[in-house]
């Protein structure tokens, strides 16, 4: 077995389109760039827009330009 087929598979090759299908309907945590956060699940994606659903049941609309990062969260 050579080199390379034993490392582990990276997800570095990833459109931000596929990583936001993977984590739709899951729980994520959104970090803006003024460095506040919003937790929730993402509910939809659009162009500019990632949707999210708040524990309380509020639908909350994020323009993608206001999000530093966004990262799935356990639970």
């Amino acid at each position: 077995m050579s080199n390379e087929e034993r490392k582990p598979k990276r997800n570095w090759g990833r459109t931000q389109a596929e990583y936001l299908a993977a984590l739709q309907g899951k729980p994520v945590k959104v970090v803006f760039v003024d460095g506040k956060a919003l937790r929730g699940k993402l509910v939809g994606v659009d162009t500019y827009e990632l949707f999210i659903e708040q524990d309380s049941g509020l639908e909350v609309m994020v323009v993608k330009g206001a999000v530093k990062y966004l990262a799935p969260v356990g639970g």
